[in-house]
């Protein structure tokens, strides 16, 4: 039995290298005269000193003993430290009897004078070391580390420290420490281990699984072992805590089962929490203080070590916390039940409302979870981006639950039922109510109310937006959420109706910018996108629609979001800007994925038959595109930019066919103030159709979109060339080509009359001006402004300059911006709070003079900032 204790124990597996640690132990048994080695059960510690003293090519200074309960008496203890001793070939002289009135030697006396006189230090390893409490024993020890001076390594392997004064030899530099977070396998060892016991995984799956067991050897070995047996690797952690599984029956044996009755009760009802706040652990326990324990518990390495930042500076192993929830599960539901709703009520007091929510739903309360939620505001994900749907609670009653559900509902895209939206607009108005409910319950119900009645909607909204008043400052990133929920809504109700081009889009502008800075959710933010890329395609500014698309689809691609459930409006918008520009091959293309895609009931779906018109007008079927017009022309209750649009185009194909009555018919369906009604009876009136002889007519009254401008500079062209004033004709015709140029806007020149052509072939100042009128030629040049007087749109001024230098560390967040980071990633990646991201944001915009993040990134590229 003494020879077994002096060699290390058998392992049973090959040991798998790990030249980090065996270099680190060597270091360090150079360097002091005591290395412990200190980590909880199945770290690995006897593995590592095993490991390295097999490593010895000279085995004559290196001594093992193994330690057990029945060593902690000194006489045993110098016994066999004596035998480990021989055992490695040091011979040690039989002790002498002392003379009369002399003092026999003590053992470590006499071992310190052997070792004294040897050329070299002797290494001892004592495993186990926390079986050694006796207190003359340990005094002993102490001497013997004293007396040998440099001629002995000490090297103390324990779960727990030994009472050995640690403190004294740390600040002497006596002492190296080889604790459990150097033991911990990093990913590499982790994916060599695997493959060494016959279960080889990914660098991925290595990687994720030595997260998930912290590194802790004995964790990594039994998933070694279910791998083998074909458990699937996602399966892996849910296997390795099971109640059959290895790790479960590990820490039960070797931990739990170990501590005092009252240390395993402490532990199990600890261990509904992943922090260990000393106030909520006082609730949960009844103990104060509990920091007493947990030092006790973290010095004996029992699965709760002491870490820096973590609440209340403790933290339990992920692994043994889900053995210690499961335990008390079976033992004691009612328990359970009532620990975690007792968290829920101490996270709720201290304004962590998500951990509230989470521990409201682990105790199985769903009427707290509901109204914890409400609380929360949760509502702003649900109606922003559908996040969270899952912790809406089934089968809730009561006013909390019914705007929850009604939110989750409409976040998906998916009509709320009437009883719950019954509820939330009772909620909404009944002021002995909270303030949280009230404000979620009218949010929900503005976002219910979209669609064509638009009344409702700003009413309800305003109503919306009275209450976010009341929001708490705290709560400011939820509230700014609501405030681009509401936003979003009231544009998209504006779709609905007879708006001007002008409000649809200051309100999309808005809504955009508000879902941006507000971080409200990519879903909200992808259809704000869509939305206003049409409508900036519909007014001609095709290089900001194509930028708008461009986002909205790499939006969509890094989602995932199949091309079945994108937003039609964004494929729209692209097929538009394409045929303005007669690129037809992409506007096809284009065209045919935006049929694939579903169309909005604003009437999306009709203006994809006007690019279909459009399309076969191009290709002088002006029959088909005829009929192409005319189911849309019947439509019902179409609002009025799009009905501008359909009418329009059907009014530009009757006068492709010289039909002027058919024209002027259509053009009456329009506002006789509309200017595009204006444009349609003056280009009329150039092919002689009209029912007024050709004359000067302009366009000069009112805020025109870009495409108007052009085509009424076009138009006017052409009356100005009828009348044979060239000159007029020619500085129109320059200033239409200058505005047109930097969208590359050519449609309006290709269906001109045909005064307009001539002056291009044949006049010197227009062949370069309008050489970009060719699709296949370079991009058009940069055009100067307008002159003052012209009674055209000038082109937009320069860029103003930066209002302010950006900081590194805005610098660094606009970097983020540019890679598409959501404000959650980029505060990760920066270490910072998300409030923190925000403020740079705010001074970037600020400081960029821009809107919002996709002008800002555009600016800074424009400025050679990225």
């Amino acid at each position: 039995m003494l020879e077994s204790k002096l060699a290390p124990p058998p392992l049973g597996f090959p040991p798998v290298p790990r030249p980090r640690l065996l270099t680190l132990l060597t270091r360090r048994v150079a360097a002091t005269p005591v290395t412990l080695v200190s980590g909880p059960a199945g770290a690995g510690k006897t593995v590592l000193a095993a490991s390295w003293l097999r490593a010895q090519g000279d085995r004559q200074h290196v001594a093992w003993l193994s330690l057990e309960e029945s060593d902690n008496a000194p006489a045993a203890f110098w016994a066999h430290v004596a035998a480990a001793l021989r055992h490695a070939g040091i011979e040690l002289p039989e002790p002498v009897a002392p003379g009369p009135g002399e003092h026999a030697p003590t053992p470590q006396t006499r071992l310190a004078s052997v070792l004294l006189a040897r050329p070299r230090p002797l290494v001892l390893i004592l495993d186990n070391a926390d079986c050694l409490t006796h207190r003359d024993l340990i005094g002993g020890l102490d001497l013997l580390v004293r007396y040998a001076g440099t001629r002995l390594r000490l090297v103390l392997c324990a779960r727990a420290d030994p009472p050995l004064p640690l403190h004294r030899y740390r600040l002497t530099d006596a002492l190296t420490e080889i604790r459990a977070d150097r033991l911990a396998f990093t990913a590499e060892e982790t994916g060599v281990l695997l493959a060494a016991l016959g279960a080889p995984v990914p660098e991925d799956i290595a990687a994720a699984l030595c997260a998930a067991t912290e590194g802790w050897a004995v964790a990594l070995r039994l998933a070694a072992a279910l791998l083998t047996r074909g458990t699937p690797p996602e399966q892996l952690v849910a296997a390795l805590v099971d109640d059959d599984g290895g790790v479960a029956q590990y820490l039960s044996a070797e931990v739990l089962t170990r501590q005092p009755a009252a240390v395993r009760r402490f532990l199990l009802r600890i261990s509904v929490t992943d922090q260990l706040w000393p106030d909520l652990l006082e609730r949960l326990t009844g103990r104060h203080p509990s920091t007493r324990v947990l030092a006790s518990l973290a010095a004996a390495n029992a699965f709760v070590e002491r870490a820096i930042g973590a609440a209340g500076g403790y933290r339990i192993h992920a692994l043994f916390r889900e053995l210690l929830q499961a335990q008390l599960a079976y033992e004691d539901p009612g328990a359970f039940t009532a620990l975690h709703r007792a968290c829920a009520g101490w996270y709720a007091a201290a304004g962590d409302l998500p951990r509230a929510v989470a521990h409201a739903g682990a105790a199985g309360d769903r009427e707290l979870t509901a109204r914890l939620l409400i609380d929360d505001l949760a509502v702003a994900g649900l109606l922003a981006d559908g996040t969270a749907a899952e912790s809406v609670p089934t089968g809730a009653g009561g006013p909390d639950a019914a705007v929850l559900r009604a939110a989750a509902s409409l976040g998906s895209g998916v009509a709320a039922a009437a009883a719950d939206l019954t509820l939330a607009a009772a909620a909404a108005v009944d002021t002995q109510t909270r303030s949280a409910l009230r404000v979620a319950a009218a949010v929900t119900c503005a976002a219910a109310a979209a669609g064509p009645a638009d009344d409702d909607v700003q009413a309800a909204a305003a109503h919306a937006e009275s209450l976010l008043a009341e929001v708490p400052e705290e709560q400011e990133p939820r509230r700014a959420a609501l405030g681009a929920v509401l936003a979003a809504e009231r544009a998209t109700a504006l779709l609905h109706t007879d708006a001007s081009d002008d409000t649809l889009l200051d309100a999309f502008r808005g809504a955009l910018t508000a879902t941006t800075t507000a971080d409200a959710g990519s879903r909200l933010r992808a259809r704000c996108l869509a939305d206003l890329a049409l409508l900036e395609a519909l007014a001609g500014r095709l290089s900001q629609a194509a930028e708008l698309v461009s986002d909205y689809e790499a939006l969509a691609e890094q989602h995932l979001l199949p091309e079945a459930r994108r937003e039609g409006a964004a494929a729209t918008a692209a097929a538009w800007t394409c045929l303005e520009r007669h690129e037809l091959g992409d506007a096809r293309r284009w065209l045919g994925r935006a049929q694939g895609r579903p169309a909005d009931a604003a009437g999306t779906g009709a203006l994809r038959v006007v690019l279909h018109s459009r399309l076969q007008r191009a290709r002088g079927d002006l029959d088909a595109a005829d009929q192409a017009l005319q189911p849309a022309l019947d439509l019902p209750a179409v609002p009025r930019w799009v009905r501008e649009q359909v009418v329009a185009e059907a009014a530009r194909v009757r006068l492709a066919r010289r039909d002027g009555p058919g024209s002027r018919r259509l053009v009456g369906r329009l506002p006789a103030a509309s200017p595009r009604a204006a444009v349609l009876r003056a280009t009329a009136a150039a092919l002689g159709l009209g029912e007024e002889s050709p004359g000067p007519v302009a366009i000069r009254s009112g805020r025109l979109s870009p495409v108007l401008a052009v085509e009424d500079a076009v138009v006017r062209t052409c009356l100005l060339a009828a009348t044979s004033d060239v000159s007029g004709a020619v500085a129109t015709l320059e200033l239409a080509l200058r505005l047109a140029a930097p969208e590359r806007l050519r449609r309006p020149f290709l269906d001109a009359p045909p005064q307009l052509r001539p002056l291009l072939r044949t006049h010197p100042a227009l062949t370069a001006a309008g050489s970009w009128l060719d699709p296949t030629a370079a991009p058009a040049p940069t055009p100067q402004r307008p002159a003052e007087g012209s009674g055209l749109p000038r082109t937009p001024a320069p860029a103003p300059p930066l209002v302010g230098e950006l900081s590194a560390r805005e610098l660094e967040v606009l970097e983020h911006i540019a890679a598409m980071l959501s404000t959650a990633e980029i505060a990760a990646a920066l270490f910072i709070s998300v409030n923190t991201v925000r403020t740079h944001i705010r001074s970037i915009l600020r400081k960029l003079a821009v809107p919002g993040r996709a002008a800002a990134v555009r600016r800074a590229r424009q400025l050679g900032i990225l």
